[in-house]
């Protein structure tokens, strides 16, 4: 395979056109928005950066209908005939996306409904508490391959409960209940799955608002495939998916539309010692100015080697700052930047009681630059003014 262990940042519909070719993966697990028209408090890494993550659909359930379509229909494209796909969802959108499963696939074609059961607080006074996702198990065509001894449970009391005492002794001696052997790897796991959530203390937990565990990704991986298939996850968010097959010898391909996703599953696979080849990441001031806004200002401090403001609000402008020094650092995604911009900037690294900073912008008009000029020469202040062309040189800040 081409791509094997690589990630693509962009539109995954447009990736598996263009670079996905027909019945090349064994398997696809994708977790998907979930059509909940909210947007997720967020804390990014060790800056503890919340952002807002955006889950809306401005069309309302058709536009969610639009846009996962076509997504699936490219997916059964690339599936090989025996390989199988695992679509996550929730509540929200559920009974619509069963209908595009069996209409794509064909409803001969459905294998399970496997409910994901979780504890947790918070209930409504009208109705029961909703405590489970819905993940459906599709495969291609009927030649579907699972191997149900690689997630066979251990037998347990509860599990044998029925079983009276004087017999349940018969079952530990000898394996045989009334007739029936029982499978000494295990029992054949139901179709209900009692997993919990990332909790805050995890050592997994990456602050991702939608990040599913391990545990819950690793039955996926070890039922519908073996090592050396290829497994792809073109909702990949923060890489559950790409770090379970990594760890169980399977090839993978990654796809998010998030440059900032992308660069959390880079970190992740890091940690694997895994060096990903990265596709469709910005190359051009062009490509950067496509970036959502969050997007383009995590892609500016990388470039620049600095990090986040830990504010959440009331920042004054100041989007993050130089790592060996802490000088205050600006972004805007703005062309003939002016004088007020400089004022405004001073006044808050003041605040930070600092007497130097950087704005980066798409360009700076005479004001702007002048301003600068008179305040290094008065002593006042020094602002460094940098491009977005010279963002993408790799500029130093702190050279």
């Amino acid at each position: 395979m081409k791509y094997d262990n690589t990630l693509f940042c962009g539109d995954n519909l447009e990736v598996l056109r263009e670079h996905i070719p027909d019945e090349s993966i064994d398997l696809v697990y994708i977790d998907p928005p979930f059509f909940s028209n909210r947007q997720y408090a967020v804390i990014w890494g060790d800056e503890a950066e919340r952002r807002s993550f955006e889950d809306t659909w401005e069309g309302g359930i058709e536009s969610y209908v639009s846009f996962m379509d076509p997504r699936i229909r490219e997916l059964w494209r690339v599936l090989k005939p025996d390989g199988s796909i695992f679509v996550h969802c929730d509540w929200h959108a559920s009974h619509q996306i069963r209908t595009l499963l069996d209409k794509i696939f064909g409803a001969n074609r459905f294998l399970n409904e496997i409910i994901w059961y979780y504890r947790g607080g918070g209930v409504s006074k009208n109705y029961f508490g909703r405590r489970h996702d819905n993940i459906y198990f599709y495969a291609k065509s009927d030649k579907i391959n699972f191997y149900v001894d690689a997630v066979r449970q251990p037998y347990t009391d509860a599990d044998l409960g029925w079983i009276s005492s004087g017999k349940y002794k018969a079952y530990r001696g000898s394996k045989v209940y009334e007739g029936y052997k029982l499978n000494p790897a295990g029992k054949h796991p139901d179709d209900v799955w009692q997993i919990q959530p990332i909790n805050p203390t995890a050592k997994e937990r990456l602050g991702y608002p939608t990040q599913k565990p391990e545990k819950l990704l690793e039955i996926f991986v070890k039922a519908a495939s073996k090592e050396g298939d290829i497994v792809l996850d073109c909702f990949c968010g923060c890489g559950t998916t790409l770090a379970v097959a990594q760890k169980l010898n399977r090839r993978w391909i990654g796809v998010d539309i998030s440059y900032t996703a992308v660069e959390l599953v880079k970190e992740r696979l890091g940690k694997l010692a895994v060096t990903p080849r990265v596709i469709g990441m910005p190359t051009t001031v062009d490509d950067a100015l496509r970036l959502k806004p969050f997007d383009f200002q995590t892609w500016v401090l990388k470039k620049l080697h600095c990090y986040a403001s830990p504010r959440k609000t009331a920042d004054f402008g100041i989007d993050g700052f130089t790592y060996f020094k802490q000088y205050p650092v600006q972004i805007k995604k703005s062309e003939h930047i002016g004088r007020n911009v400089i004022d405004n900037f001073l006044a808050a690294i003041k605040r930070q009681n600092k007497t130097r900073g950087v704005i980066i912008g798409i360009s700076f008009g005479q004001g702007a630059i002048s301003e600068v000029h008179r305040l290094k020469n008065c002593g006042e202040g020094e602002i460094t003014l940098l491009t977005l062309e010279e963002v993408m040189h790799d500029y130093r800040i702190e050279e």
